[in-house]
Parts: structure tokens; sequence; C-alpha cells
């Protein structure tokens, strides 16, 4: 081999020698180069997720619904419920129902009993201490009823004012407590055919007393008129004592007071028609009753201490069974 050849031999092996030392340095670099790359990423990259979380069916995490989605057809919701509204019924019975005030500040005390649309309507104690039996009697009908409610009609509604005037019955039980604490006789003090004073000669006179400063001047008047035209009163039995009988209000009486008249005095020993003493009677209850188109009578009891209770009794089976008959 010539020197010339030997020499481009060696040039050869020391060029392939620089060419693979040149390829391991590039290996070496491209290894040791990536990491410290890894670093400097812009954070602006979006990386690319390797898994998808998906809950399984029996998975017990609930997913949070947004306001704004869209409950899934799927899902059970549970109604608003509006509740019914519905009426008291109306009791049986209630009372004492306070309808006013006497004078001297005693509460003029009604009881109610059945819840028909006919109102029938008992009053006692008008005349107070003088005619205290009147209460004794609609205290025993009120007992009465309480313990027998069927005897009251599903279309009545019977009320019993069991004492008027209980100023008078709080003075004396005797001629003394006749009036109110004014001094007015409350059956003189309505407005029908009302006057102050009257000629006594054949009328009551163990005391005086007036008819009122006017019609209706008297509180316990106005009471029980503003009850009576509040409520749907058909037919009226005021209470008195003693024994002159039954007397139809009215001035004349109306027909429909007659027929009530002759339908109690069917059923008692009460004088029919009643005991005329030559009274000229003014500022009556039942005459503004009558005239207001509500049949009414004064019944008198027999004496001034006995109720008549079984008598009454009766009285009380006409007036709940009683219907009027009014002309259209």
């Amino acid at each position: 081999m010539t020197r010339k050849r030997l020499t481009r031999l060696v040039t050869a092996l020391w060029v392939l020698n620089l060419v693979f030392a040149l390829a391991l340095a590039a290996a070496w670099l491209v290894t040791s180069v990536e990491p410290v790359r890894a670093l400097f990423v812009s954070p602006t990259a979006t990386a690319t997720p390797t898994s998808t979380f998906a809950p399984t069916p029996t998975s017990s995490l609930t997913p949070t619904v947004l306001p704004s989605q869209t409950p899934s057809p799927t899902e059970t919701l549970t109604p608003t419920l509006t509740p019914t509204v519905t009426d008291t019924p109306i009791p049986f019975s209630e009372g004492p129902i306070v309808i006013g005030y006497s004078v001297e500040n005693r509460p003029l005390e009604v009881y109610r009993f059945g819840t028909g649309p006919h109102g029938r309507l008992i009053v006692a104690g008008m005349h107070g201490g003088s005619e205290y039996n009147t209460i004794l009697l609609a205290d025993q009908l009120i007992e009465f009823v309480t313990q027998h409610p069927q005897i009251v009609p599903a279309d009545v509604t019977l009320y019993i004012l069991r004492a008027l005037n209980p100023d008078g019955e709080a003075k004396s039980h005797s001629y003394e407590g006749r009036a109110n604490a004014n001094g007015v006789d409350l059956n003189r003090n309505w407005d029908a055919n009302w006057q102050k004073t009257w000629d006594r000669t054949r009328c009551w006179n163990f005391t005086y007393v007036t008819g009122g400063t006017g019609p209706g001047s008297e509180p316990e008047t106005q009471a029980l008129m503003n009850f009576i035209l509040a409520h749907p009163i058909e037919a009226i039995i005021n209470y008195h004592s003693a024994a002159l009988g039954i007397f139809a209000g009215g001035l004349p009486p109306e027909e429909d007071t007659l027929r009530l008249a002759e339908a109690v005095a069917a059923v008692t020993t009460y004088p029919w028609p009643p005991v005329d003493i030559g009274c000229i009677y003014t500022g009556g209850f039942t005459d503004w009753a009558d005239e207001h188109g509500i049949p009414a009578l004064d019944v008198e009891l027999t004496d001034h201490t006995h109720t008549d209770f079984e008598m009454n009794l009766l009285v009380l089976n006409v007036l709940l069974d009683w219907k009027p008959e009014r002309k259209p």
C-alpha cells in the first residue's frame, strides 16, 4: 500500500469516529433538555385528560340542579297542596248571648236553640221582680230544651230572653221591682200608641211609673228592639203575671196574631179573650211587634208565684210548631 492510500484510510476513520461522537452527543442533549423544556410550557395550553369519570347508576351522589336547568322527565316533583277551607258548623245551642245592658249595667241574656231559618222568641221578666215567676219559668224552659233538644224542629230557631228587666228583679220581688232603674215601665216604652203617662184609674197603680222620655228611650227596650229587627223572628210570646189571660198584640191584632192566640188558648186554661179591666194599654211591646208583621202575645201566668210549667210546655210546643199564614 502506498503512502498516499494509507493517508486517505486514516482520514476516513477519523471522520467516522467524529460522526459517531457527534451522534452520541446529540442523543445525550435530547434526553437532558426535554424535562427542562417541560417547565416552560405555555400556561394557555390545554391539557388532554387521560380519563373521564362517569358515576354509575348506583352512586349515592345526588347531582346539583341549577335553577336554570330543566329537570329531567324522570324527576319526581312534590305538589304544593292548598288546604280546603270549610265553614265551622253552627252549634245547636249557645248562651247566654248578651244583647245589651240594663240601666245599671246588668247583662240582658238570650239563649238560642236550633239553627233553622224560622225564629221563635220567648221574653220573660219585662216587669222585673214584681213578675219574677216569669223569669223562673224561662229558666225552667231553658233547662228543659237543653235536655230535650229534639223538640226544636230542624227548620226552627228558638230564642229565650230570661229577664228583660234585671234591675227591677234585683231591686225587689214585689210591686216595687216592676219598673227599670229609671222608673220606666218597659211595657209602656214601645213605639205603639206611646204615652209618657196615662189614666191609671183602671190600670196598675201600686207605684208611679212612666212610659219613659219617649218611645224606645230605655236601653233595655233598645236592645230587644235591635235584636228582633236583626233576626228572622216570626212569632213571640211575652210572659207576664197574673191571671188576666192571653192578650193578642196589635191595634187591632193582625190575623196571624189572632190565630196564634187561639192556638195557645186551646192548650191552656188562661182566659181568651182576656179579662177586660178597662185599662187603656199604651206603648205595648206586643203591639209594636204586631205592627212590624210579627205575631205576638202577652201570656199571663195564673198568679205571681207559680210558673205553670207543665201547661207552658204545651205552649212551647204550639210556638215551635206554629206557622204564620201571611198574605202575599
